[in-house]
């Protein structure tokens, strides 16, 4: 397995000429940070209780402490300047990095693209909460939910316009395709029979860990409830967990990051580094180790076929084999 081509020159972060070039980046710099500092805030926020059986259950929504909430209301205002200043400065210098079209994955360039996933989840955030109210539970219910997944995949396909070849997006031909199909096919099945036995649960009994998972008791308890309100909140939910949010997270971890890391430190260990902050993004304590093989799977599948509609399917198939069974029980 080798590392993907090169897509250009050494890449080198360019220091900013302008005065409002260097504070965009400082800006861009902030909400790439703020982008990422929501994960630990996010696993510190989770609730362990030691149950009657000798065993943790750990849940989210719990009680915030003083110090969670503080550093939370921080990020909040911080990343809420960094959003102004990015656009308030993109303005002055018209948007150059955006306007000239992304031919290779420079640091600057994936801080740019976390820096928009940041600043566009900050202002549909903000645009729900001023929605008249008669329309809040439409936009909060069935728009939002899939917003941030959405934008991730907006943004790279505007940033990245015209090249979307050079970072796995090309056509593939029939019989590639369907070795593809083959592939993931049969790795779904390995991963379905063998994943819960051999990893999940030895995992899970050595730390002494509940087999619950809020993160899958959320989305099963909220495709329940889109079955029982109708088919548009049905279809709504399914999308999200089935297709939106497979293809985001691919196009962010896989189309992004680990294409970035592998042009610089070599393809192994941008998969294992990829993998591990796939696994982190998800916040599930009881999922953590199959989460990391499935990571490992996606990062080799998209090394192996140099093409991010690999690991797109795998990720799709296992999402929606997973709301069929949530509809089914």
């Amino acid at each position: 397995m080798s590392d993907f081509p090169a897509l250009g020159p050494a890449h080198r972060l360019e220091p900013p000429n302008s005065f409002s070039e260097r504070i965009r980046m400082a800006s861009a710099w902030t909400l790439c940070i703020a982008f990422f500092f929501l994960i630990p805030l996010e696993w510190a926020s989770l609730e362990w209780e030691w149950t009657e059986n000798g065993l943790w259950r750990i849940s989210a929504g719990g009680e915030d402490s003083l110090l969670l909430t503080g550093v939370t209301l921080l990020w909040a205002l911080l990343n809420l300047v960094a959003v102004l200043v990015f656009l308030i400065a993109g303005v002055r210098t018209n948007f150059a990095d955006e306007r000239r079209g992304w031919r290779a994955l420079s640091v600057r360039d994936v801080v740019y693209y976390f820096a928009w996933v940041e600043c566009l989840i900050t202002a549909a955030s903000l645009l729900a909460e001023w929605i008249v109210p008669d329309n809040q539970g439409f936009v909060h219910q069935y728009l939002l939910p899939a917003a941030p997944h959405s934008i991730m995949i907006i943004a790279f396909l505007l940033l990245c316009r015209g090249h979307w070849d050079r970072y796995g997006l090309g056509r593939i031909s029939w019989g590639a395709g369907l070795g593809m199909g083959v592939v993931v096919g049969g790795l779904y099945g390995l991963v379905s029979l063998f994943l819960d036995p051999w990893v999940t649960e030895p995992v899970a009994r050595y730390f002494s860990l509940e087999l619950v998972s809020w993160r899958e008791e959320s989305i099963a308890q909220e495709i329940g409830m889109a079955e029982q309100s109708g088919w548009l909140p049905l279809l709504s939910q399914g999308l999200l967990v089935a297709l939106i949010g497979p293809v985001g997270e691919e196009v962010m971890f896989r189309g992004v990051l680990q294409q970035a890391l592998a042009e610089r430190i070599g393809q192994p260990v941008s998969i294992l580094l990829t993998a591990l902050l796939f696994t982190m993004f998800h916040v599930d304590v009881v999922m953590f180790a199959p989460l990391l093989v499935l990571g490992l799977i996606l990062g080799i599948l998209r090394a192996a076929f140099r093409s991010l509609w690999a690991p797109i399917l795998f990720h799709v198939v296992n999402n929606s084999a997973s709301v069929l069974l949530d509809l089914l029980s």
